[in-house]
């Protein structure tokens, strides 16, 4: 069965619903634009989509204001120059590789480069076959214990590739307060 997609307006919130072959239904707003996004079973009724969007208005609007307080923020700082954005890629990548061969000794991993850029959607990335870690420039203006968290999470990529129990086990015991920073950079957003 193809998937269906369609939108609904509650209160002025344009919602897009997607029928698919999924066994729950799952309500997300996207971090680059706001959009609220339902995926829902092929199956469920559109009353019962409907009401569920409505149970959590309350939580729509409320990550919608911090998304539009957030983007007005980013919008205020000025473009950087590409002298700029060179500079902070150099001494971004310095304290990177500083971490990396703190936790190379500590992790028993090797990695073998690592790529400074602009990322729109995440912080870091790490291919496991390679072993080769992204960074995201827009750790520059984040503290050293976000760096410090992004490049110890990808690390454990190598250990472990999923987000899996084992994988948090791993970021656990090399950075014991990983929740927090990482509950704050997700609330900051990219």
């Amino acid at each position: 069965m193809k998937e269906r997609t369609y939108q609904i307006v509650l209160e002025g919130i344009v919602i897009t619903v997607t029928k698919k072959r999924i066994k729950n239904m799952y309500l997300r707003i996207k971090k680059e634009d706001g959009m609220v996004l339902i995926s829902a079973p092929y199956q469920m009724s559109d009353l019962r989509i409907r009401r569920f969007a409505e149970e959590r208005l309350p939580w729509i609007r409320e990550y919608q204001e911090k998304y539009k307080e957030l983007k007005q923020q980013k919008d205020l700082r000025p473009a950087l120059s590409e002298a700029e954005i060179r500079r902070r890629k150099v001494l971004l990548k310095a304290a990177v590789e500083k971490l990396i061969q703190k936790y190379e000794q500590l992790m028993r991993v090797q990695v073998s480069g690592v790529t400074i850029r602009q990322m729109k959607t995440r912080w870091g990335s790490c291919n496991v076959k390679t072993h080769h870690i992204n960074i995201n420039l827009a750790l520059y203006e984040k503290g050293p214990e976000c760096l410090e968290y992004v490049v110890v999470h990808e690390m454990c990529h190598i250990l472990e590739a999923s987000h899996n129990k084992i994988f948090w086990g791993y970021v656990a015991q090399y950075f014991p307060d990983w929740k927090n920073v990482r509950a704050r950079l997700n609330e900051e957003g990219v």
